[in-house]
């Protein structure tokens, strides 16, 4: 169960260098009306076409960790049922709570969870 908080620590770490680049991004999405809710899928590993959304870096790491990070939306994230449609309420709720966040989806073996990074 360490290693779980891990991953998600040393991401949060590993993006901080990246946090412009990404704000950017996520600004993008908003600002040309694809979403309200952008979301950074984050995950150690080859891309595939399974992988929702749309490429943005990768970031490697000097623990051998190679984060592929790719920005998706809640509205897609619903359509591929990776969030169910009684969370959406819920998930939106937080977003909205972290606004001045970046969402991520954290998927590793050990799972999938939500966690937010501040832009600044």
């Amino acid at each position: 169960m360490a290693e779980l908080k891990n991953d998600w620590v040393q991401l949060q770490t590993d993006v901080q260098p990246f946090r412009d680049q990404l704000a950017e991004a996520a600004e993008t999405v908003v600002d040309e009306g694809v979403s309200n809710y952008p979301i950074f899928f984050a995950f150690n590993g080859t891309a595939n076409e399974q992988v929702p959304g749309i490429f943005v870096t990768e970031i490697g790491t000097n623990r051998g960790t190679v984060w592929q990070l790719n920005i998706t939306t809640l509205e897609e994230l619903v359509a591929k049922t990776i969030i169910p449609p009684e969370k959406i309420d819920p998930f939106r709720e937080v977003y909205k709570k972290n606004s001045e966040s970046l969402c991520f989806l954290i998927v590793d073996p050990e799972g999938a969870r939500f966690g937010f990074v501040a832009k600044e």
